[in-house]
């Protein structure tokens, strides 16, 4: 089972978060596109298995630090944030704790194979964001854009947890996609009785800098 990385938000006591948005903490950024650092930032991936006898599977976790891209700021709106963002679709990597290595190389070997999302033809998984919103909860906006996947671009949206600093910018949600949105069909396996579920959730941390406190 994923152990999600927990976001840097919840280290805050809520009260004290809203005071500190409240107080103008986006101010310790300039308006600016701020570069994704690949080392402090984690896509992490739960495939979940289903079916009549689902408990006789496994659970899928699996991670990429291969990210790369920007993300757009501007202080005058907290839903003033954009994102450009890629990883190689081949650094997906099944990381399953509780799995024999043997049987992690068979699935990470399907998942980038033609069943799943066929790396050789379609090598690079991105997303661009094209509009913000604010939402209920004022840590948080709405992100909404295109992603590309297994050659199809698709509209998505998904709540975002922000949390600048100097020269700095983190950012953490989770996206849920249906696998046959993007022409992927769910691995079945005993006539169905084993099978992956469609939807997947995709847990995100992304650290971007910029400008001269951003230097690393």
């Amino acid at each position: 089972m994923l152990r999600r990385t927990p976001s840097p938000m919840r280290f805050l006591p809520r009260a004290s978060l809203l005071l500190w948005l409240a107080l103008g903490a986006p101010s310790l950024l300039s308006a600016a596109t701020y570069q994704v650092d690949s080392a402090r930032s984690k896509v992490e991936i739960l495939v979940i298995r289903g079916g009549l006898l689902g408990f006789l599977g496994h659970d899928h976790e699996i991670v990429s630090c291969k990210l790369t891209g920007t993300i757009d700021y501007s202080p005058s709106s907290t839903a003033s944030l954009g994102a450009d963002v890629s990883l190689p679709a081949n650094s997906l990597t099944v990381v399953d704790p509780q799995v024999p290595p043997e049987e992690r190389r068979e699935v990470q070997s399907t998942m980038r194979g033609e069943q799943v999302l066929d790396t050789a033809r379609y090598p690079e998984i991105h997303f661009t964001s094209t509009g913000t919103s604010p939402t209920r909860d004022p840590t948080q906006v709405l992100v909404s854009g295109d992603l590309s996947l297994h050659g199809m671009v698709k509209k998505i949206a998904f709540p975002v947890r922000f949390l600048p600093s100097p020269g700095t910018i983190r950012v953490a949600g989770t996206a849920k996609v249906l696998q046959t949105d993007f022409g992927i069909q769910p691995i079945r396996i005993a006539g169905g009785t084993v099978r992956i579920k469609n939807l997947v959730e995709v847990h995100f941390t992304l650290t971007a800098r910029g400008g001269p406190d951003g230097a690393r």
